[in-house]
């Protein structure tokens, strides 16, 4: 340096504390908070919805059972009413010879509209015509039992008949089945 002072001497020196100077200046003091556009509550409504709605049981499964009479027959089908898409269920028919005679042939028919909305249908005891299945040789009172496993196959609702046929007499159960995602 042209004074003579040697570079660095009358500077003050680094001491490892930047002075105010050296400092950025401070952020603007804003408050937070939650901010939601209408859409935004729209969605967290429907996300909220979800877990009550299946603490209310509204995905469950939900088991219906339907009665029917005519002459000498009496039917009963319990069916799953609503139930998830490829989950296996079972409709049980219960048919009882409520006359005081014999019954040699009794048929139970599923509806075709309503059976082959499902798959992997496997009907106890295995059907003679389509989904139709032949009971012999019914006792007075007595009463027999036809099984349908079913997976749901399409979404949405299935509508169809469940009849019990023996002679003249023909009863008939009509039956609705929701499958969900």
């Amino acid at each position: 340096m042209a004074d003579g002072r040697v570079a660095g001497e009358g500077e003050p020196r680094a001491s490892g504390h930047p002075s105010e100077a050296d400092q950025p200046p401070q952020p603007p003091d804003i408050r937070r908070r939650l901010r939601f556009e209408p859409f935004h509550l729209v969605g967290l409504l429907v996300f909220a919805a979800v877990p009550a709605l299946a603490l209310f049981g509204v995905f469950g499964e939900r088991w219906e059972r339907a009665y029917a009479r005519a002459g000498a027959l009496e039917l009963s089908v319990l069916y799953a009413e609503r139930y998830r898409y490829r989950q296996i269920s079972s409709v049980e028919v219960l048919v009882t010879n409520t006359s005081g005679r014999w019954i040699d042939t009794l048929t139970v028919a599923f509806d075709t509209a309503y059976i082959s909305r499902f798959s992997n249908i496997m009907i106890s005891p295995p059907p003679v015509r389509g989904y139709e299945v032949d009971l012999f040789a019914i006792e007075p009172g007595g009463t027999r039992l036809v099984v349908a496993e079913i997976q749901g196959f399409r979404y949405w609702r299935h509508r169809g008949a469940i009849i019990a046929a023996a002679g003249a007499d023909t009863a008939r159960v009509e039956v609705e089945t929701l499958v969900f995602p």
